[in-house]
């Protein structure tokens, strides 16, 4: 009995760290250029897709704290979106000081424009990057909206 309960234990904190670890994946500016199967190869099947147009396919992807967006054509994903939201400043400035370190190392540059608000570019590809406190739920909104660009 102490067995099968040790593994439900385990089971359910690699769930946590699971999901902790997905929310915190927001890097969508790393798949601006990508095609439509290395998003669903990344993040899996999306909740919704419309292609009904095919010069604006979108896929939405979405849970409990994370939303995501892609927009796409034939030649690959020319905009993209995410939101995650937080239930405290501190786990918030943390995603997003790894999201800053980790576009860094990844050959972005980085500007700061305010204390919660970043430009991150690199050729082809232009990011906005933003921490906003949420007045109504008291959460803390990390948002990414990365688009291609022409130089």
């Amino acid at each position: 009995m102490k067995t099968i309960t040790f593994l439900c234990v385990i089971i359910l904190l690699l769930c946590f760290v699971f999901v902790e670890t997905s929310a915190q994946d927001v890097a969508v500016h790393n798949l601006i250029g990508k095609s439509k199967s290395e998003v669903i190869k990344k993040f899996g099947n999306p909740v919704h897709q419309d292609n009904s147009d095919p010069a604006m396919m979108c896929m939405f992807y979405q849970d409990k704290i994370t939303r995501m967006i892609f927009v796409s054509n034939k030649e690959g994903v020319y905009q993209s979106e995410a939101t995650v939201e937080y239930n405290s400043e501190s786990k918030a400035r943390n995603a997003v000081d790894k999201f800053i370190a980790n576009s860094f190392a990844d050959g972005f540059a980085v500007d700061t424009v305010t204390a919660n608000d970043f430009e991150i570019y690199k050729s082809g590809v232009k990011t906005e990057l933003q921490l906003n406190e949420n007045k109504l739920t008291k959460n803390f909104v990390v948002s990414v909206k990365a688009r291609k660009s022409e130089d």
